[in-house]
């Protein structure tokens, strides 16, 4: 290989976009209060059994190795304008549709318009809650503006749009295509072993020295069918996430789901028997969509740049690649075969050249006979890789099965693809060697770095961080070995406030991703607030090789004569609406914080308790409700918040409907007395109650004033500032009731009571 440009690489990674991660996030049709849409879409009958036989007659027609797994039936479906409306309390527009296709064992879609609002979320569920998609975000916009899903396990998909209120209505949804399936890929298959019992899992031990090449590989869903592609580096130094495939698996990739790293682990790994178990790895670490670079149908490729970069922290790897026409001495197939989870295939033979099926000459690398392993529906695309760990082309088909392994297998030459038809659009060199330096072969790269041989590492402070109700500090860290040398000492600096002077010698033994937990002696620091610092160097008396994860700090608040004051909260059925945070009285401090909570059924509600260290002083204890109608189920919420015999503040049944938060001032101390009077004693407001015209006596300190009024549900209807000594608010448009106004000033935040005739 071209060794400058192995260093560039090394040195110039980037990235082209940010992962399309799916967010943690729950379908609100899933809540009682909320439910799923009443009405739906009555997709035409499909029959399962009349589809999968001509799927196998298709099959046993081609040498082609596309799986397809459901029937695309396409639709016209306006979704914004079609979907049920509902308006939850805080103002969130909820939009649900149900789409039925009877007997359909698992349903995906396209959206052939797709565009989310900044703060919209989108999932997708099943029709007895227990499997939803999501939350899709804007960060699934892209320049295709489409959307294909993953597969839901059911005959019925519920779509639901979650827009925050002043978003409502902007996202964009058409529903093009709703795929019915008819093979159920994520349990009858792998329960009958359809991959075939001579198929080898990529993480058996046959499959040792081949991870990086296996982080490569995903699963494509391309509509109704299955194929296999891999990412592939380039000659520029930057990582751009291409992907590499086969042409006859589809060349519209803007709605195709790439699904990396299914596979099972080693210790569930299934190596060449029947599969007999029901792991089949995470479905999760997926992109939406990719835009087509280029395609060639004679060597049967397609190279894609997907619509983002996969996270590094997914373990992902860039193939390198041998685009020269010298055969491998012996060669490597990684692939998903019949939907199947990750598997590997040996050929332990040179390859040789051939000709696909009577198309062009010598634009295939043909496998005459697998040692272990073989191909099968779904393969497709999948990399074929030299005794070098480069790919050399990407599978177009073949015959060979489990009981076949003799029969031969054709992949297409990265060799025939480099130059294709000679355009950009129908060759890979244009975009595989951006800079025409003329290098046929280039090695792989990890985005997440090249490793080292000596790597020490800190992480995890625990004993010096938070709030520690006395003088005294005993922290605690992990020290991990990142290297490829076993770590056998090092020297750990520490201290408090910037000093590093005080060493603690480690010695003994970790091996690489190895850790251990290290006490250092207890401290005593006067009350306030620190920073722990520590970090390590000298490791097995060497140079650190990566100093970015050597040195890590925490910061603690010291109290030391501290009032306790304990929680006490109980919540509806709904407890995975509340969290609750305290804080400052100015809100830009959190101390502690709590929830969201479990669901519960209905008429039954959960007690929580928590305790806080407080030094002398005022804070705001604020409770959220994300639904917007606080804890006003059956039965209703309350808190109470006690230090010693003392009710500092609570929060009863009666007021529990408080809207989307409620906010309580606690003080405890002789300051904090003080402060809370001082607060208050800041500001006044008159008449009270009032009708038309509210006014405000401030502070004359020369500070902003921000002057909140919300409604007894927590709404807020009018917001004004000033750095005035006197201000006054319309209210003569608000409709008569008790409400709320909040003023912030230099001392804090702080709520009075108005009445409005």
């Amino acid at each position: 290989m071209n060794k400058k440009l192995l260093s560039v690489a090394l040195l110039c990674i980037s990235f082209s976009g940010i992962s399309q991660v799916q967010q943690i996030g729950t379908p609100l049709s899933w809540k009682d209060k909320v439910g799923m849409p009443k009405e739906g879409i009555q997709m035409v009958s499909v029959d399962n059994e009349i589809e999968a036989t001509n799927e196998m007659i298709r099959r046993g027609s081609t040498l082609e190795k596309e799986m397809r797994f459901g029937k695309e039936l396409p639709v016209n479906i306006d979704f914004m304008s079609t979907a049920e409306i509902k308006v939850l309390p805080n103002g969130t527009v909820v939009r649900q549709l149900k789409i039925n296709s009877a007997g359909a064992l698992s349903i995906n879609l396209i959206f052939d318009q797709f565009q989310l609002s900044k703060n919209a979320r989108l999932y997708l569920s099943d029709g007895e809650k227990k499997e939803f998609i999501g939350a899709h975000t804007s960060l699934n916009n892209n320049e295709n503006h489409m959307l294909g899903t993953e597969l839901i396990h059911d005959d019925v998909v519920i779509i639901e749009l979650q827009e925050p209120a002043e978003e409502a209505g902007t996202s964009q949804l058409h529903l093009g295509t709703v795929v019915h399936g008819y093979f159920d890929l994520e349990s009858e298959v792998k329960a009958l072993g359809s991959s075939g019992n001579c198929e080898y899992d990529v993480n058996c031990p046959i499959g040792a020295g081949w991870e990086n090449q296996r982080n490569s590989v995903a699963m494509m869903v391309n509509g109704g069918g299955f194929c296999t592609g891999s990412l592939i580096n380039n000659t520029s130094g930057t990582i751009i996430p291409y992907f590499l495939s086969a042409n006859h698996c589809g060349t519209s990739p803007g709605s195709w789901v790439f699904r990396f790293k299914w596979e099972r682990t080693p210790a569930t790994a299934i190596c060449a028997t029947a599969n007999n178990t029901s792991n089949n790895g995470p479905t999760t670490m997926n992109i939406n969509g990719g835009v087509l670079k280029a395609n060639y149908s004679p060597s049967d490729f397609t190279l894609t740049e997907l619509n983002s970069a996969p996270d590094p922290a997914w373990g992902v790897y860039y193939n390198g690649f041998n685009a020269t026409d010298i055969p491998a001495t012996s060669a490597v197939g990684i692939h998903h075969p019949a939907g199947d989870i990750k598997k590997i295939s040996f050929e332990n033979t040179p390859l040789i050249s051939t000709t696909f099926n009577g198309g062009l000459p010598d634009s295939h690398w043909g496998v005459t006979s697998w040692d272990n392993g073989v191909t099968e529906g779904g393969s497709s695309g999948s990399p074929l890789f030299d005794q070098n760990h480069r790919t050399v082309g990407q599978l177009h088909g073949g015959a060979s099965v489990c009981g076949g392994s003799n029969l031969s297998d054709e992949y297409g030459k990265l060799y025939t693809s480099w130059l294709g038809g000679g355009t950009n659009a129908s060759q890979l060199k244009f975009w595989l060697d951006p800079s025409n330096t003329g290098s046929l072969t280039i090695d792989g790269v990890d985005p997440a770095g090249p490793g080292v041989a000596l790597d020490a590492a800190l992480s995890t402070i625990s004993g010096a961080s938070g709030t520690i109700c006395s003088a005294s500090v005993s922290p605690s860290f992990t020290l991990i070995n990142n290297g490829s040398t076993a770590l056998t000492s090092a020297t750990v600096h520490y201290g408090y406030d910037g000093d590093f002077s005080q060493t603690y010698a480690w010695t003994g033994s970790l091996n690489q991703y190895q850790s251990q937990v290290i006490a250092l002696p207890s401290a005593t620091l006067a009350g306030g607030a620190h920073v722990f610092n520590t970090y390590v160097s000298g490791p097995n008396t060497g140079t650190d090789e990566n100093n970015n994860n050597d040195t890590i700090e925490s910061n603690f608040t010291i109290i030391v004569n501290p009032t306790i004051v304990d929680l006490s909260l109980t919540t509806d059925r709904w407890g995975s609406e509340i969290t609750w945070a305290l804080t400052n009285t100015a809100e830009n401090v959190t101390f502690y914080t709590g929830g969201p909570y479990a669901d519960l059924a209905s008429g039954t509600g959960a007690t929580y308790n928590a305790s806080f260290c407080l030094a002398d002083g005022c804070y705001h204890f604020i409770i959220t409700d994300d639904f917007g109608d606080g804890m006003s189920g059956n039965p209703a919420g309350h808190y109470e918040l006690i230090s010693g015999s003392d009710t500092l503040a609570e929060l009863t049944t009666a007021d529990a409907g408080f809207g989307n938060s409620h906010t309580s001032i606690i003080c405890v101390g002789t300051s904090g007395l003080k402060e809370v009077h001082d607060l208050q004693e800041s500001w006044s407001l008159y008449p009270n109650p009032a009708t038309d015209l509210v006014e405000f006596g401030l502070s004359n300190d020369n500070s902003l004033k921000e002057i909140t009024l919300i409604t007894a549900q927590g709404a807020i209807v009018k917001q004004m500032s000033t750095y005035g000594t006197s201000s006054n608010m319309s209210i003569s448009d608000l409709s008569s009731g008790v409400y709320f106004v909040q003023m912030k000033n230099a001392l804090g935040t702080s709520t009075k009571q108005l009445i409005i005739k």
